[in-house]
């Protein structure tokens, strides 16, 4: 058996480049840490079904299919994706995962540790280098960004190169590219879980190659380090590591019954739907044959109309359109009897009764996690605003932070490519180990898609402090300890606040006591001793 090995011989100059940037553990460390477990069993030789003898049987059948199963798959989430409903919250979920902030940034520079923090000379320089990366370097990142969280939530997955100048590896990563999913594969250690290499197939009905070292001589298949790429995956697999499910998985199966649901319900009303007459012919005592000939004779004279062509002067028979404007003359006997025309209705209201295609659709948002709130809303012929801005925490919709919990994991995602991505151009600029940089200490962090925190945290402060006012008049209650039981303020925030008083007063902006409400140098004095 085979197993697949990292090649430590140089592919070409371009991966030569990245072969140590931005890996903060050797292969050998790795290998050191893998630890006894297998994350795929089934590449175990001599283990359940798969010996040595049957390898080339089980990969043919199913390592080499892996590729095309995953194709079809990611057909499928396109294809679905089409349909309005997802194609809605596919939108809305890009849109709240990419946005913007005050500032018109779509990612920022977070730096956790607090020695770094306190160097503010480092501090400038990595988050001039941040901006310049970001902002400037890799051109429309904003956009390349929204495409690919866009990608990632169809495909279930998103491949990109990181690109460098070969002749001047110090300028760092100059572009991204975003790398068509279903050309991608990629194969990886199952003992470490570490992967070993990516391809790009450059036709259909190809075969995985066996080794790195085959993949390296074919001309229908590209090998990439893997430095070279980056990936990012929804995390959820199937019966192996390269059976990725997708965020669309879970909506596989109403979408399919909404679509039936929604293809019979029209066929069936628009059959429904027309007026359809019915003539009862009067054939007094005549026998059934005779009566059943007098019958089709009227139906056929009824149903079809002669008609002149004056131009060539022949007679011919066209079908009668009834409708409901046209009159119609029937004999009638003397004693009242003759025959009846009736309108048997159609359901022509048939289209206003949707519950049952409602209720498939919120099964369908249900498994997307979408808020319940937004599509009621809409089903009802509302607006379906979110219920943000109240004056208490219950006027959030639970439906909405969950749904922004949803995309903030998503967002930590692409946050740690992020940074992986940052920390390798810094590597290549020389910064990183100059600095000692690591995941750790530095974070790329995209915009939180809501503002809930914000405002879940603006109503416990407003409660916090109704609380403090209510006692802080009290004589016999501390205000130090009201500071800090209540406001939750520290002994330097404390220190701070009268700090802040006393330039207050030294710049003038207490009053004195009748000149405005404010407080007088008196109260001033009292309250700082007092504290």
């Amino acid at each position: 058996m085979v197993f697949w090995k990292k090649n430590t011989e140089k592919v070409d100059e371009q991966i030569d480049a990245f072969r140590t940037k931005g890996v903060d553990k050797t292969s050998k460390e790795l290998q050191a840490e893998k630890g006894e477990g297998w994350e795929q069993v089934s590449m175990i030789p001599g283990v359940g079904n798969l010996s040595l003898g049957s390898f080339n049987m089980f990969y043919d059948q199913y390592i080499n299919r892996a590729h095309e199963h995953e194709f079809a798959k990611i057909m499928s989430y396109r294809e679905m994706s089409l349909y309005p409903e997802i194609a809605d919250v596919i939108e809305d979920g890009t849109n709240e995962s990419t946005q913007v902030d005050h500032d018109d940034r779509v990612i920022n520079l977070q730096i956790m540790d607090g020695a770094l923090s306190d160097n503010e000379n480092i501090v400038n320089n990595i988050t001039r280098e941040f901006n310049n990366f970001f902002y400037q370097q890799l051109n429309r990142f904003p956009e390349k960004l929204w495409d690919m969280f866009r990608t990632y939530l169809i495909d279930g997955r998103v491949y990109y190169e990181r690109v460098i100048n070969e002749k001047k590896p110090t300028e760092g990563i100059k572009n991204i590219k975003k790398l068509p999913s279903e050309t991608m594969d990629y194969v990886y250690d199952p003992g470490t879980g570490e992967i070993l290499g990516y391809f790009q197939y450059l036709k259909r009905g190809g075969t995985r190659p066996k080794t790195i070292q085959e993949a390296e001589k074919r001309d229908d298949v590209i090998l990439f380090n893997p430095t070279q790429i980056g990936f990012i995956n929804y995390g959820i697999y199937g019966r192996n590591k390269y059976d990725i499910l997708g965020y669309l998985e879970k909506c596989r199966v109403p979408y399919n019954q909404l679509k039936l649901l929604e293809i019979s319900v029209i066929i069936y009303r628009l059959i429904r739907a027309p007026e359809r007459f019915v003539f009862r012919i009067d054939t007094g005592n005549m026998p059934r044959d005779k009566a059943l000939k007098y019958v089709e004779k009227i139906k056929m004279k009824m149903a079809k109309k002669q008609t002149y062509n004056s131009q060539t002067g022949q007679l011919s028979m066209e079908p009668e359109v009834f409708s409901m404007l046209e009159n119609y003359y029937l004999p009638q006997s003397a004693d009242g009897r003759g025959s009846q025309i009736e309108s048997v209705g159609g359901n022509t209201g048939g289209f206003a009764e949707l519950d049952d295609l409602y209720y498939f659709a919120r099964k369908l948002y249900r498994s997307l996690k979408y808020p319940m709130s937004r599509v009621e809303a809409q089903q009802q012929g509302q607006s379906g605003d979110a219920m943000f801005g109240g004056n208490s925490t219950q006027e959030i919709s639970r439906d909405e932070i969950k749904w922004a919990k949803f995309l903030e994991r998503q967002q930590n995602k692409f946050e740690y490519e992020l940074t992986k991505l940052f920390l390798m151009h810094l590597e290549f600029k020389g910064l990183k180990r100059e600095y000692e940089l690591t995941e750790k200490k530095i974070k790329c962090q995209l915009v939180p898609p809501s503002n809930y925190k914000e405002q879940m945290e603006q109503n416990f402060l407003e409660s916090r402090y109704n609380n403090y006012q209510a006692l802080a008049d009290r004589a016999e209650i501390s205000k130090y300890y009201l500071m800090r039981k209540f406001l939750k303020w520290s002994e330097e925030d404390i220190q701070e606040n009268v700090d802040g008083l006393k330039k207050d007063a030294k710049y003038g902006f207490v009053e004195e006591e009748g000149g405005g409400g404010g407080f007088s140098d008196r109260r001033l004095k009292e309250n700082i001793n007092f504290i």
